[in-house]
């Protein structure tokens, strides 16, 4: 076995720099991509919900002008209400992972992206999968709580439903 040259020697550590160069390049890499996407998905989840709200607000909109029009009240078409029991009855479906209707349930021991309607509180409620840009005054875990009120129009139609947040939140895109 010939013994190894200086030069040898230097073309070794030169290859060995080269990997440690491409290593790190590739760990930057992949940290800004997984950044990206956890951005994104953030973003997703906050689109996702505020479809879900708005899909809601025209299932009680069709509720109210419905009830309206015939004359009588449905009894799921109430201040304090479950709006999810109006989205069903309007397009036959219901929020991806909705839990139901629970009584006095602990935020802390509900699964991230779930929706459920607190009987106690009169409240439709989603918890935060991803809490990046979101803040709220509610204590606890990230979520959104949303509640049917009635809005007078100060019409001659008289009251309609209307569903809002119970405590104002702010979910800032792009943070």
């Amino acid at each position: 076995m010939k013994p190894k040259t200086p030069r040898h020697h230097k073309r070794w550590t030169l290859r060995l720099f080269e990997w440690g160069v491409l290593t790190c390049a590739i760990l930057i890499l992949a940290g800004v991509f997984l950044r990206k996407v956890r951005h994104l998905q953030a973003e997703a989840e906050r689109l996702n919900v505020q479809a879900t709200v708005e899909n809601m607000r025209a299932a009680v909109l069709m509720a109210g002008v419905l009830t309206a029009k015939q004359g009588a009240r449905r009894s799921s078409a109430i201040p304090g209400g479950n709006p999810v029991v109006l989205l069903q009855a309007q397009t036959g479906m219901v929020p991806a992972g909705y839990l139901g209707e629970l009584d006095e349930a602990d935020p802390g021991r509900i699964a991230k992206g779930s929706w459920y309607f607190d009987r106690s509180r009169h409240a439709l409620i989603y918890r935060l999968r991803d809490t990046d840009g979101f803040s709220s005054s509610l204590p606890g875990p990230a979520r959104i709580r949303l509640c049917l009120r009635e809005e007078d129009t100060g019409k001659n139609s008289g009251l309609l439903l209307q569903l809002e947040a119970c405590e104002p939140y702010r979910w800032q895109p792009g943070k």
